[in-house]
């Protein structure tokens, strides 16, 4: 059991170093090879995405207020009922 453990623990490490040092290549070679304009672009798209993000997540948090406001009424008026 422990050199199950021992294993197990040791490919998990293993995935998350390759991962993340894998990672980190790429992205310096991208960085690298790519010309500036399209970096430049690619900033932008991200951050539009990051925007549209926010704000999708902003309606969604209002609506689940909404809703607990809702369920919430409704509770009372039962009572009251």
């Amino acid at each position: 059991m422990i050199k199950r453990l021992f294993w197990l623990t040791m490919g998990f490490g293993l995935g998350v170093w390759f991962t993340v040092r894998s990672t980190t290549k790429v992205r310096g070679a991208v960085e690298r090879y790519v010309p500036e304009p399209v970096m430049e672009r690619l900033r932008d798209v991200n951050a539009a995405v990051e925007e549209r993000q926010a704000l999708i997540h902003a309606r969604n948090v209002g609506a689940r207020r909404d809703k607990r406001q809702e369920r919430a009424t409704a509770g009372a008026r039962a009572r009251i009922a």
